[in-house]
């Protein structure tokens, strides 16, 4: 845009025009080339607006340009666009189909399932209770053993008896010795099982045992007697309070015996195991 010399130079103000800017006089002279107020202008309130210029701007209140506006705006959208896209990505997400929620921490705690530890693994259970038919074929190992050991007893007082020599009637009393403390360990043995499962287990046992202290007790008064018989002569053995005492205990161990037979024998054509009777015992 050329200058105007007759009314003066230009100059561009970008407060002109309510903000928009425009071409506005250099001088703020409101006169006119004569000195005389330019038309419009009312002297006591300054230049006259340029009519085709609009209004001129209020010096007191500043105005910004369109394209400061325009991206403080645009600055504005992009904050928000950012704040959106963060909520969703931090937002946690639903549980997924099929799987249940967390169990809330309040509440009763589930019951302790029987051998299992906190952590969830199982704990070993202790052995499993025998068998019925197990439990009765440990009895008739028992059984087996103090019939083996009857013999050994038979011959070591038939020797006593003889009195062949006097070694041999020793040797006798030192087998008694060993019968009655085999018999002791056939008691242990038997007090060490569990016959819960046998019908009429646990009185046939009790009867079993009292049967076998009778006949420990026997061998032991037996071993005495032959140490009694000691210098005899074949034929004139004595007869003294240690064999009275063997042959009473050997009787209280054969009704004891008996008793035990009594309930032992029909657990034994149960399951198969061979029969007894008092004289094996």
């Amino acid at each position: 845009m050329s200058e105007n010399h007759s009314n003066g130079p230009m100059r561009w103000d970008e407060h002109a025009r309510g903000g928009a800017g425009g071409w506005v006089r250099a001088s703020g002279d409101p006169q006119g080339p004569s000195g005389e107020p330019a038309p419009g202008a009312d002297p006591g309130r300054g230049p006259a607006s340029d009519p085709g210029q609009g209004p001129a701007p209020d010096p007191s209140r500043r105005t910004f340009p369109k394209k400061h506006v325009l991206l403080a705006v645009g600055g504005g959208l992009a904050f928000a666009a950012v704040v959106l896209v963060t909520a969703h990505a931090v937002r946690p997400s639903p549980p997924e189909a099929g799987h249940s929620a967390a169990p809330s921490v309040s509440g009763s705690p589930a019951p302790a399932v029987e051998g299992s530890t906190a952590s969830g693994t199982a704990e070993p259970s202790g052995p499993s209770a025998a068998t019925a038919e197990e439990q009765a074929t440990a009895v008739d190992a028992l059984l087996e053993r103090s019939e083996s050991d009857r013999q050994q007893v038979i011959d070591a007082v038939n020797a006593v008896e003889a009195c062949a020599s006097e070694s041999s009637v020793a040797d006798a009393g030192t087998a008694l010795d060993a019968a009655a403390v085999r018999r002791e360990e056939l008691i242990t043995g038997l007090a060490e099982l569990d016959l819960g499962e046998l019908p009429s287990g646990p009185p046939a046992a009790r009867s079993l045992r009292t049967g076998w202290q009778h006949s420990a007790d026997a061998d032991r008064a037996f071993a005495d007697w032959a140490d009694d018989a000691r210098g005899c002569s074949p034929g004139s053995v004595p007869r003294t309070a240690s064999y009275r005492q063997g042959v009473r205990s050997s009787e209280l161990a054969t009704e004891a015996k008996q008793d035990f037979l009594s309930l032992w024998t029909p657990i034994s054509d149960r399951y198969g195991l061979p029969e007894r009777d008092t004289a094996q015992l």
